[in-house]
């Protein structure tokens, strides 16, 4: 476990990189830190990155572009430990991060996949409590398919073996919302996984739509993409006793958020409205108000939704572009 690689993913946000770079140089235990650039505008961005860290780091520029998940690869690839966990340029880790790795690995020998808890922070680097999920008890717990049946362990902050990632083929190159999902079901369906009750990681969101998740969720996505998802970790799950897939059952665990009707409904191409306004009528509505929504959009259809996004954009004074 002392030979690990951090790999930093780097494309053109020169505002974080440093604290990410930062971060997986500060740990209580030695490891290996890895720069790898997909091909991004920023001419000088190695040349920045090199004058703050210097031969502490090795930075490599993809020699062409290969989009997120690919660069994911980029990093396996370029791997030269045994296990590696990689991490965004504008997300960063505890200082203690390997060191708990090291602990968990003792604790939970064997497993092909180990983590802690993700913390959500927003862009100055201050924890938001509604996006970061509650300690459990006792020192580590087991992790199998149907803890991420529903929703993955968001990244960053996982650690995974080079070998066993290559064997299952790496990240799906081809994936616009799921890849890192997809791939944490593949090494826990094959050697299991553990996750440490300590705080390791911190995952910036951010309002813009400059990143590339945020354009999946407006573009209407989101959804499709995640029960695609849901049906291979379903396929995964070990026969007798598999359960079929269930729409209404996902939307009841997880409704349809009328938030994002009433931002992006108008947005939205004829029939991926109509896709989204059958989630909205199928899900259990969770207070009042959705429940208002939902029966007017039951009664009126998809102008409703469409209209109440048009009306909401006025009001707000935000274009369509911004949106």
């Amino acid at each position: 476990m002392d030979q690990i690689t951090i790999a930093v993913t780097v494309y053109d946000r020169r505002q974080f990189v440093k604290q990410a770079v930062a971060s997986a140089l500060d740990q209580t235990t030695p490891v290996r830190v890895l720069v790898v650039e997909d091909c991004g505008p920023d001419a000088g961005m190695e040349n920045f990155v090199k004058a703050e860290f210097g031969s502490r780091i090795e930075y490599v520029r993809n020699s062409r572009r290969r989009g997120l998940f690919g660069n994911w690869n980029s990093c396996v690839e370029l791997c030269r430990t045994e296990r590696i966990s990689i991490l965004h340029d504008d997300d960063f880790l505890a200082p203690r991060f390997a060191e708990a790795m090291r602990e968990l690995e003792q604790l939970a020998p064997g497993r092909a996949l180990y983590f802690g808890i993700n913390v959500g922070v927003d862009e100055t680097g201050a924890p938001v409590p509604a996006l970061t999920p509650p300690a459990f008890s006792g020192r580590w717990v087991e992790r199998g398919l149907k803890d991420i049946l529903y929703a993955p362990f968001w990244f960053p902050g996982h650690l995974f073996r080079v070998a066993t990632a290559k064997r299952l083929g790496g990240f799906r190159e081809s994936s616009l919302f799921c890849g890192d999902w997809e791939m944490w079901a593949k090494l826990m369906a094959d050697g299991g996984a553990a996750q440490i009750n300590e705080k390791l990681a911190f995952m910036r969101h951010h309002g813009g739509w400059e990143k590339g998740t945020n354009q999946v969720i407006r573009e209407g996505r989101q959804y499709p993409l995640s029960y695609v998802q849901h049906k291979r970790i379903l396929a995964l799950l070990p026969q007798p006793g598999r359960p079929k897939f269930d729409r209404k059952e996902l939307v009841r665990r997880c409704p349809l958020p009328t938030r994002f009707l009433v931002r992006h409904g108008d947005l939205l191409p004829r029939r991926l409205l109509d896709y989204h306004v059958e989630l909205l009528l199928l899900s259990a509505a969770p207070h009042r108000r959705y429940a208002v929504f939902q029966w007017l959009a039951r009664i009126l259809g998809s102008r409703f939704v469409r209209w109440s996004a048009v009306i909401n954009r006025r009001l707000s004074g935000v274009g369509r572009d911004r949106c």
